[in-house]
């Protein structure tokens, strides 16, 4: 209320300023050529009172009216830059003077023009002084946003909705606003004045008082929701673009978030599963063990005694995530147009392509469906486990799956203690990566240390989220393979080559500026670096192929992030891991185990199978081209056909060929015969040969004019034969 109290004395006060500087305006009635004049605002004697009642109005038409007006117009700010505004702000005046009881000013004519003037004012102004006073924090109150968000999920929308993207966008804008101001003028006057009007005006206090900017980012991030943590954690792992502190505090986003109450949690396992928890689990723990951007994890024990862990997706988010993502194309598209940058990364494609993937990753029965794919092609390592799932107990948004604990794969110290070697683990984690990606061709796609465990009791590694995988094809796998082993063995042609072959061209690509980057880059971190991270270094090179007009593909950019993630990840376990040596060392079991009796016999059956099949569905033509040759050749007319197209066509070339020569020669032919003839004139010591000279010229004419007609048929005829 006390808030409430102050909005209104202040902007009763700028309606006081504005008021003034428009009674002060003179201007022609009716406007802009009339002979009359009167102030653009005449004053109806309103008093104080009437001053602040209108000022009342307009704060609760800012609260209640103002979200109705963006989820109609919302859209129009992204074509304005943000410009519309001014007109938001025109209409909710407008709104104002009709539902105020008291009526403070007559406004010349006409009402629109000036209406749009007094909007101006009022935006600037008000921008202005809620910023210094800390006035324009988020209103938006968290029980009102669980309403509002848990009618918007029931409705039956479809997957884009203006409106409801409209609603989303004023939601976002004002997050990022006042947390952008909160961290630009911490430490300001202006920033100590905030914190001073808030506490003792206000009667407020800002838990993140102190805080720094990326704490301050990554909790905005957490508080607008799943789509913007997956932002936050692809930043998160660009630390060649960041600083360690705020990567540091981004990497936070991988695990850590605020829970949700147990009622919510109930109530969606109930509706996605058809029966109540206590019914479907012998007992499950209220309390969630874990909780990130898009879930929790209970930990739960079935009938039978197995423990379990029940992912459960966040309530009310598929809506906000389906408005965040239509919000996000519209400006990638908006960007586009605008900015010859992102037209050059294809900004709206790559935008496409996230959310479908984040879409995707909300649908639970495709991650126990990915899981499944993934722990059959990581069979052959003891040492590797993926948790299995349990489909009667698993939904579009609940999975069960097998409960494992363990430490994070990042912390070595801690995995040494538990017993652990952590060479041999890196290299086996290094090593089923490289699988995935190279040779399986479906892989892991986030293989932070967050999804990946150290199990004390198996000594096992422990693949978590299955959410976001991969897929390459054979050509790609083999493409970047030998990307891989030229980096390895420092051939630079062959880096270039590598990324070539694995990226599409642009209209901008520079292939030699491309390859002059590669062979900066590959001496500056390869040969003359004391680091010998190949990860980092293909990093690098992903920075030239952007710069130079190259693009790779999502699902090759994604594998890459991944095998540079998991080198980061496994060379905290052993700085001597050789990602290298490890592709190499992979693809060769690949081959040697390809090669068994058994795999080669079972491909050979396979073949065998395949060209039978064709053969069986072919032979019923073969028998009939069969007979017809035998009826042939009883009747002596057996008939060869012989393709002489392609003769012709050379026929023609060499007749087009001889015909320009003949040209040619005529042309040669000319020329002679008339530097002989100029020789002629223009040599005084020749005079006494000018009747030859004449008879020359004569003779020179009668053969142009020949030369002509001879031409005009050879061009002719040449004609006759292109049609």
């Amino acid at each position: 209320m006390r808030r409430f109290a102050v909005e209104v004395v202040v902007n009763a006060v700028i309606l006081v300023l504005i008021a003034f500087v428009l009674t002060l305006i003179v201007v022609p009635q009716p406007f802009p050529f009339g002979e009359s004049s009167a102030p653009i605002l005449e004053l109806r004697d309103p008093g104080i009172v009437g001053f602040v009642v209108w000022a009342g109005v307009l704060v609760l038409v800012n609260r209640f009216a103002r979200p109705v007006i963006m989820a109609v117009t919302g859209q129009l700010l992204f074509r304005t830059m943000g410009l519309f505004v001014v007109v938001v702000n025109a209409i909710a005046i407008w709104v104002t003077s009709i539902l105020s009881p008291i009526k403070i000013a007559y406004v010349a004519q006409p009402f629109i023009l000036w209406l749009l003037v007094a909007a101006t004012l009022w935006t600037v102004v008000s921008t202005i002084t809620t910023a210094v006073l800390g006035l324009n924090r988020p209103s938006f109150g968290p029980e009102r946003e669980r309403s509002l968000w848990r009618s918007l999920e029931a409705l039956p929308t479809p997957r884009r909705n203006a409106i409801i993207e409209n609603l989303r966008l004023q939601q976002v804008y004002d997050a990022i606003y006042a947390n952008s101001l909160d961290i630009a003028l911490a430490g300001t006057p202006i920033g100590d004045l905030r914190t001073w009007f808030e506490r003792r005006i206000l009667g407020q206090t800002d838990p993140l008082s102190g805080e720094s900017g990326p704490v301050r980012v990554r909790l905005m991030l957490q508080q607008l929701g799943p789509t913007y943590v997956k932002i936050g954690q692809m930043m998160a792992s660009r630390s060649d673009l960041l600083p360690p502190v705020w990567v540091d505090e981004l990497s936070k986003l991988q695990s850590d978030a605020a829970p949700f109450g147990w009622e919510d949690a109930s109530e969606i396992l109930t509706k996605e599963l058809g029966r109540p928890p206590e019914e479907l689990y012998a007992s499950i723990e209220h309390e969630p063990f874990a909780a990130a951007s898009t879930a929790q994890v209970h930990r739960a024990t079935l009938h039978d005694g197995t423990l379990v862990a029940v992912k459960i997706q966040r309530p009310r988010i598929v809506a906000k995530t389906k408005a965040d993502l239509g919000v996000i194309q519209q400006l990638a598209r908006e960007g586009e147009r605008r900015l010859a940058i992102a037209r050059k990364i294809g900004l709206s494609s790559m935008v496409a392509e996230f959310a479908a993937g984040v879409l995707k990753e909300l649908d639970y029965r495709n991650e126990a469906y990915q899981a499944r794919r993934l722990a059959d092609g990581m069979a052959k390592f003891e040492q590797v486990h993926i948790p299995a799932t349990y489909d009667e107990l698993s939904s579009e948004r609940v999975l069960t799956m097998e409960f494992v604990q363990g430490i994070k794969i990042s912390k070595a110290d801690e995995l040494r203690a538990a017993g652990f070697d952590t060479t041999e683990l890196g290299t086996v984690f290094i090593r089923a990566i490289i699988k995935q990606v190279l040779i399986d061709g479906f892989f892991h796609g986030d293989p932070h240390p967050g999804n990946i465990l150290g199990d004390p009791e198996s000594k096992r590694i422990v693949f978590l989220d299955m959410g976001l995988v991969g897929q390459l094809d054979q050509q790609q796998r083999v493409d970047l393979l030998g990307l891989i082993y030229a980096v390895k063995e420092v051939d630079i042609p062959g880096i270039g080559d590598g990324l070539i072959a694995l990226s599409k061209p642009t209209k901008e690509f520079d292939e030699p500026a491309f390859r002059a980057d590669i062979d900066r880059l590959a001496r500056q971190y390869l040969i003359y670096s004391r680091s010998t991270s190949l990860g980092s270094a293909l990093s690098k090179f992903l920075s030239a192929v952007f710069n130079n007009g190259l693009r790779l593909d999502s699902q090759l950019t994604l594998a890459m992030k991944a095998v540079i993630q998991a080198e980061e990840t496994a060379r905290a376990l052993s700085f001597d891991i050789d990602l290298g040596q490890a592709a190499v060392t992979e693809a060769r079991a690949a081959l040697l185990e390809s090669l068994t009796p058994e795999r080669v016999q079972k491909q050979l059956q396979g073949t065998a199978l395949r060209v039978g099949k064709e053969l069986a569905r072919r032979v019923p033509s073969m028998e009939v081209a069969a007979l017809k040759w035998l009826d042939m050749f009883n009747q002596g007319k057996l008939t060869v056909e012989v393709d002489t197209s392609d003769l012709n066509r050379s026929v023609v070339k060499v007749g087009q060929v001889a015909r320009q020569a003949t040209v040619g020669l005529i042309v040669v032919g000319q020329l002679i015969g008339t530097a002989i003839v100029m020789a002629i004139l223009l040599q005084p010591s020749l005079s006494q040969f000018l009747g030859v000279a004449y008879l020359a010229m004569i003779a020179f004419a009668v053969t142009l004019v020949v030369s002509f007609i001879v031409l005009f048929r050879i061009f002719l005829h040449n004609d006759e034969d292109d049609t």
